[in-house]
């Protein structure tokens, strides 16, 4: 029954949850921040991670563009998790002009497979971007509305 859900064996998880939102809006430009949830991959392996991360962002002025992004960083190996760089969201102004007040929530899923060589420490990161003007409010959110969590399943 190769690829079925009944031949995933499920060796070992973890899971856990930020307990409260992160401001981002004192953080540098482009500068990566730790949210302080991170899980610890007991063994060599298969691994499938999961991320879902919700975040807010808002501006008030002409010519916005800034955006919020995640990934997943190997702290044991100093190293980014290939491929689970992802946009969690982002505020433009398509036509120039008038100031404008905006501020956008949203929310991305990571979700990819990992295989170490050794015990790993992985930890969620997210960044502030803004390309062009100042970023007012910026965070990622974890509440009753909606939690920000990390997850991962050892399958092999």
């Amino acid at each position: 029954m190769t690829g079925t859900a009944a031949s995933l064996r499920i060796a070992d998880s973890g899971f856990a949850a930020l307990p409260t939102g992160v401001d981002l809006t004192s953080a540098a430009s482009s500068a990566w921040v730790d949210l302080g949830l991170s899980l610890a991959l007991p063994t060599a392996g298969t691994y499938h991670l999961d991320a879902v991360v919700r975040g807010n962002i808002g501006r008030m002025g002409t010519g916005e563009n800034a955006l919020i992004t995640a990934r997943l960083w190997d702290v044991t190996a100093g190293a980014v998790v290939p491929d689970s760089q992802a946009i969690v969201v982002q505020i433009a102004e398509f036509a120039p002009g008038a100031a404008t007040a905006l501020q956008w929530n949203g929310s991305t899923a990571i979700s990819v497979e990992y295989k170490p060589t050794s015990p790993r420490t992985v930890r969620l990161e997210v960044a502030r971007i803004d390309v062009s003007g100042t970023t007012e409010v910026a965070g990622i959110g974890s509440d009753t509305l909606q939690r920000t969590t990390l997850r991962y399943a050892r399958v092999g």
